[in-house]
This record gives structure tokens, C-alpha cells and sequence, in this order.
């Protein structure tokens, strides 16, 4: 039942022009402005009318009750006579009402012949007849609700003797303000018909300006380009069902060999650069095809073809493309997930072996030895983790560390760590994840140049320290070294040491290490070690953490 109203709000949403959306939120927004300035003028003049119209009931009472001949009939209590001389002011005031009452609160003259001698109903008489106080009160009667001069009558010993009360109801002064506010009303008509006058030709003139277009229009031209920019290292093209391009990006311009510009590619049909006509215009037209390879220019390109639609109407395609071997790069640096995956495996098989080792013992009635075996490994291993939980006291690099250890011991080497470890201090140029990605990168290379030297001693040295005015990081291997061919370019991407195909060789090791540290403000330097490897010395200053960590791509390899 709710759906029913909303689609139909849409349906004449979408059915009505820009030009007339234009016209009917300004007559909307000027409706409301115009009430709310006719409420605040309202409001505003009835107060000015409430106030002047008390100060004259104020005024007419006072002068009633300092005539002598009302004072004196007031004293004798003789009704005749003051109704008499209050009937004639009656009829020369323009107020609602004249009414005078006694010390008692008895009315001794009342419009109402029938109500004199009653009790006055109005709560209001008190400040008069009690403090002698002159006042201008709202309040309701026996007539209705009214504005009131009230003022006390006093003999000539200044006794007071009575009160005298002069009203407008307030119905008469609403209609003084429907005539004052009269000529205001008018002019708010004329102010709306020149405003909506001025905004029907400024719709005009915007819709003029757009070319005609409607917001809707401009509004998939926007996603368009804008689904371009999310795949910015793409080759993108946008065409519509027949062909034509709509719209290009620079790295298709150059995939598909042309220099036209994208505004003169807007002028030819995509069949003019790429005979792909199979992959193009595949059906069902509304289909997604993901991960096509296709051949342009003797270039081998994995493409995506996705579907444009104009609410629910196909009106053409996103098609984005890429260099196989792009690709291909970037699987290679995923592959290094595999890596870890089966660093956790062989720890899995060398716990499984060590208890293994200990049942063995246990059967074979051998329980001194077998508590040997096992508090020595665990002395061993508690060591190097009580060091770096008192020394480091970042949990995640902490971690890295005692993960590292681990694994190196699982290779046959033996990470050593520096008696002057410490990371102490939370004030870093580098996130934690981005450091936690040079340590094990650099831990990792450290690794396995050891393992590629036989005459190594099989000993990894590691260092951090934020104790002084820079972070410290040194890692030495006792591994080949570098080579120096390899030393110009080992920290660019794509470039390693790592020859065999079975290495999963990524090349982004040492790049995303020389990324982080230069966009930290540090630097690196990497020397020979003693009698052979390779020492790598990282300084980074320190500043303030940074509090939103922006992980790019390449740090989660």
C-alpha cells in the first residue's frame, strides 16, 4: 500500500521537465517564504495594535476615573447616576466596553443592564484594587477575550473605592489588522507573479544552456566518466548500442594507435580501429563479459565489457582493456601469499614432527629425556619472544618478528637480534603497515641470500631502534651480495635477483621498500658485509603517526 504513492510521486517526477521542476519549487519556495514573512508581519503588527490599542483603553480609564462626578457616584454607590454618565461615554469611546466596578469587585455599571450588581468574573482586579496599580491586562470576561485599560478609582482621601476598566475585544482588533495588512498582501500577489515570471525565463535560459538536456542526461554523462576514472590505468572506451564512441581515455587512444583526440574519436564508429566486432557486439547486448582476451595491434589484452543503462533502457557499453602481461605481473605479486601459506604449513609439520618426537619418548618409557627435548626448544623459543614483547611494543611488528624467527629457524638459519632493539616511541613518518612490509621484505631477501651462499654461516642479523632522533632498521645477511648490474635498478619495479621461474620472482620486494621509506622522508643505504653479503641500513625521521592509514595495493603483497 506505501508502494503505491511512491511509484506514483516518481512516475510524475520523472515525467515532468527540468523547466517545470524549476517553475514549481520556485513557487513552492516563494509560497513559503511569503507565509512565513506574512506570520512574522502579522505577529509583529498585532503586537504594535495590542500595545497602542492598551494605551488607549489605559487612557480612557485613567480620564474616567478622575472625573469628579464618577468618583462621587462610585462613593454613594448610586447606580442610576453613573450609569447614566458612563452610558454617555459609551457612546462617544469607540472601546468594547465601559465597565466600573466597586471596592468589592460588584459591578455598579456594566454594558449588560442585566449584570449590574453581579461579581466581577476576571481574575485581573486584584493589582488595581489591592496596590492601586494602573495597568494594561489581557484577559477574558462576560464579553469574551479582550485587551483592558484598568485603573482604581480613589475618593479625595486617596482611598481606593473602586476600578474602572475599559476593553477592545480582540476580535475587533483582528479586524483592524486584516485591513492594515491589506495593502502588504497585495504587493506579497505581485511579488510571487514577478518571481515565478523570472524563474520560468530562467528556466529557459538554463535548460538553453545545457543544450537542451535534461538533468538526467548530464547526470549518465557524470557516471560515465566517472566509472573511466575508477580504472584510470585501463585503456577505456564507452560507446553506445550502434558503435559510436562516446568517450575515450589516453591509454585506449594509444592501445588502439591513434592520435585523434577524444572529441574527433566522438565522430567515428570503434569498428574503424578494432575488427572485434564478436567481442563488441556479443549477445545478449545487456550481458557482462569479464576477462576476454582479445588481440589489438598485435597487442594480447584482457577486456571487460559492461552494460549502460538509462534508468531500466540499455543504451550502450564500458568497455576497459589491459595488457595481458600487466596482468600477469600483478598475479605474481599475489603470489606471494603463497609463500606465507606455506611457511604456516611446514610450521604446522615441524610441530607435528616434534610431537611426533615426544610421543616416541613416552612410549618408550623415556621421560627425562623427553622433558629435556621439550623445555629446551621451548626455552629456547620463550627467549627470543620475551625479548621482543619487552622491546617491542608495537604488537604488529612484534608479530613480523616472532613470525620471522620462526620461520627461520624452519630454514635452517638463526635470526639474530641486536641487544639495542627498541620501538618505543609511537611518533613515526611510516605507518605500521607499511613498516611492518620493509621489515618482512627485508627479512625475507635476507633469508634467502643466506641460503644461496654455501659458505654461509647461516646468520641474519636484525636491528630496529627509535632510541634517537630517526628510526633504525638494519638487516645483514651473510649471503652472495649484490650484483652490481643489479644494484642500479634493484629498487625499481619488476626488477630482481630472483632468476628461476620457480622463485616466483615479483620484482615489488625492494620497490615497495624504497616507496615507503622515500615517502616517510628517509633513506636507504645498502653495503657490503664482512667477509661476504649485504647490510641494509634504513633511517626514517621521526613525526607525528599518521592516524589514517592509506594501505595501497601493493602493501597487502
Amino acid at each position: 500500500m506505501l508502494n503505491t504513492p511512491i511509484k506514483l510521486l516518481e512516475k510524475i517526477q520523472n515525467s515532468v521537465s527540468f523547466r517545470n521542476k524549476i517553475f514549481i519549487f520556485i513557487l513552492v519556495s516563494m509560497g513559503f517564504q511569503l507565509a512565513f514573512i506574512a506570520d512574522n508581519f502579522r505577529s509583529a503588527l498585532l503586537n504594535t495594535l495590542e500595545h497602542q490599542v492598551g494605551t488607549r483603553a489605559l487612557v480612557q480609564a485613567e480620564e474616567i476615573a478622575s472625573d469628579p462626578s464618577i468618583i462621587k457616584a462610585v462613593s454613594q454607590r448610586n447606580i442610576p447616576e453613573l450609569e447614566s454618565i458612563v452610558g454617555r461615554l459609551r457612546k462617544i469611546s469607540d472601546a468594547n466596553f465601559i465597565v466600573v466596578g466597586d471596592d468589592k469587585k460588584i459591578r455598579l455599571s456594566h454594558p449588560v443592564t442585566d449584570l449590574i450588581g453581579t461579581p466581577m468574573q476576571s481574575t485581573d482586579n486584584e493589582g488595581v484594587l489591592q496596590k492601586g496599580k494602573s495597568y494594561i491586562s489581557f484577559n477574558s470576561g462576560s464579553l469574551g477575550y479582550s485587551v483592558r485599560g484598568k485603573t482604581p478609582v480613589k475618593n479625595s482621601q486617596g482611598k481606593i473605592i473602586g476600578v474602572v476598566s475599559v476593553g477592545y475585544l480582540i476580535d475587533r482588533i483582528d479586524g483592524w489588522l486584516i485591513e492594515y495588512a491589506k495593502p502588504l498582501y497585495q504587493d506579497f500577489f505581485i511579488i510571487l507573479f514577478i518571481t515565478l515570471v523570472v524563474g520560468w525565463l530562467f528556466s529557459n535560459h538554463v535548460k538553453k544552456n545545457m543544450n537542451g538536456k535534461e538533468p538526467a542526461e548530464i547526470a549518465f554523462a557524470y557516471n560515465m566518466r566517472k566509472s573511466i576514472m575508477q580504472s584510470v590505468y585501463e585503456g577505456i572506451i564507452a560507446i553506445d548500442k550502434k558503435g559510436k564512441i562516446l568517450t575515450v581515455n589516453n591509454t585506449a587512444r594509444a592501445l588502439i594507435g591513434t592520435e585523434k583526440s577524444p572529441k574527433e574519436l566522438q565522430q567515428h564508429n570503434i569498428t574503424d580501429f578494432i575488427n572485434q566486432g564478436q567481442f563488441f557486439f556479443h549477445t545478449p547486448f545487456e550481458e557482462n563479459l569479464n576477462d576476454e582476451l582479445i588481440k589489438i595491434n598485435n597487442n594480447v589484452l584482457i577486456a571487460n565489457r559492461v552494460a549502460i543503462f538509462d534508468q531500466d533502457k540499455f543504451i550502450g557499453w564500458v568497455i576497459s582493456f589491459r595488457k595481458k602481461e600487466e596482468i600477469s605481473s600483478l598475479t605474481k605479486e599475489l603470489a606471494q601469499v603463497k609463500q606465507y601459506t606455506d611457511s604456516l604449513r611446514a610450521l604446522r609439520d615441524n610441530y607435528e614432527n616434534r610431537m611426533s618426537t615426544v610421543a616416541g619418548l613416552l612410549e618408550m618409557g623415556d621421560i627425562n629425556t623427553a622433558l629435556e627435548f621439550i623445555y629446551s626448544d621451548k626455552h629456547r623459543k620463550q627467549e627470543i619472544i620475551d625479548f621482543i614483547v619487552e622491546r617491542i611494543h608495537c604488537k604488529q611488528v612484534a608479530g613480523i618478528l616472532i613470525g620471522k624467527a620462526a620461520r627461520a629457524r624452519e630454514l635452517g638459519l638463526e635470526l639474530q637480534f641486536d641487544p639495542l632493539c627498541q620501538l618505543m616511541d609511537e611518533k613515526r613518518a611510516i605507518t605500521i603497515s607499511e613498516l611492518s612490509a620493509v621489515i618482512g621484505n627485508l627479512l625475507d631477501n635476507a633469508f634467502e641470500a643466506s641460503q644461496k651462499n654455501p659458505e654461509s654461516n647461516n646468520v641474519v642479523s636484525f636491528l630496529i631502534s627509535d632510541a634517537g632522533k630517526e628510526l633504525v632498521i638494519e638487516v645483514k645477511d651473510n649471503g652472495c651480495g649484490i650484483d652490481p648490474e643489479f644494484a642500479m635498478t634493484m629498487f625499481s619495479k619488476g626488477v630482481s635477483s630472483k632468476n628461476a621461474p620457480e622463485k616466483d620472482a615479483s620484482g615489488v620486494g625492494l620497490y615497495l621498500i624504497n616507496r615507503y621509506v622515500n615517502h616517510a622522508g628517509g633513506v636507504i643505504l645498502v653495503d657490503d658485509a664482512k667477509p661476504k653479503g649485504t647490510i641494509f641500513s634504513i633511517f626514517i625521521p621521526k613525526t607525528e603517526i599518521i592516524e589514517n592509514e592509506v594501505v595501497e595495493t601493493e602493501s597487502e603483497v
